[in-house]
């Protein structure tokens, strides 16, 4: 398990002050936001981690 030390924004924000300052954060691993976070709102599919028993991690 890792801490959490970034605010990320739940919906891009894509530059927009409105959607910056008021929408919905998550926390996340600055590993996730850079890696995982950052691939999802480029266009590529979201990694969903699996665990040992075969199913999805969080479902």
């Amino acid at each position: 398990m890792v801490a959490a030390t970034v605010a990320d924004h739940v919906e891009p924000h894509r530059g927009d002050p409105v959607k910056f300052w008021d929408g919905r954060l998550q926390s996340l691993c600055k590993p996730c936001h850079d890696r995982d976070k950052q691939r999802e709102e480029n266009g590529g599919r979201p990694i969903v981690a699996i665990s040992c028993d075969g199913w999805p991690v969080g479902s």
